[in-house]
């Protein structure tokens, strides 16, 4: 039986309007262009039959998913999906200091480094580790369309996890507030059919 998972990025908040690094420790709500995006995600998509809807347990993910919710689908609020903590760099506007210990880290894992992290934040592979559990979890799931709202890195690495690929292609793959990911398994293989999709924005 086939399986299809739609997994999609939250709207965006007021951090990421200012352009400041997020993470796991910053739990901020939507803002209004948030709010907007993600009416307009559950209008193209409230049609689909899921029978199930995964969060992150940060608000901005949780408020993605709300209008889902008023349809009665099952809500399960997993912090495995949560993002990444960027240690000191969260809360901060990206200026010069913060982009350079953000990309020190990049380089790192790029060269296989994957137990670097930014100063009190979280490494590749705690990430992988945590994302690598919650795909197994999700791939033995019973339902035939699973809607999965999380982060922007968390989202990476989950693109990553289901098509096996090393950690290093995390950065090929962009990450737009309320872009989509469709993925189709057929018990064996795990296939993309849309990349960060934002058709339900126009």
């Amino acid at each position: 039986m086939k399986k299809r998972m739609y997994i999609f990025r939250h709207g965006e908040t007021e951090y990421n309007r200012l352009k400041m690094m997020q993470g796991r420790s910053i739990d901020v709500s939507l803002n209004e262009e948030g709010y907007g995006q993600v009416n307009k995600f559950f209008e193209y998509y409230k049609n689909v039959p899921f029978g199930v809807v995964f969060s992150s347990d940060l608000k901005r993910s949780i408020e993605s998913v709300a209008r889902f919710r008023e349809l009665e689908i099952p809500h399960v609020i997993d912090p495995r999906i949560t993002e990444v903590s960027w240690g000191v760099n969260e809360g901060k506007i990206l200026d010069a200091e913060v982009m350079e210990r953000f990309r020190v880290m990049i380089r790192e894992w790029k060269n296989g480094n994957h137990d670097y992290c930014i100063p009190g934040g979280e490494s590749a592979t705690q990430l992988k580790t945590r994302i690598e559990s919650f795909v197994e979890e999700i791939k033995q799931r019973k339902e035939r369309n699973i809607l999965i709202n999380t982060h922007g890195r968390a989202l990476r690495m989950l693109v990553t996890r289901l098509l096996d690929e090393p950690v290093e292609a995390m950065e090929k793959y962009e990450h737009n507030n309320t872009g989509m990911y469709l993925f189709e398994y057929d018990g064996h293989k795990v296939s993309l059919l849309k990349e960060n999709d934002t058709s339900h924005l126009n």
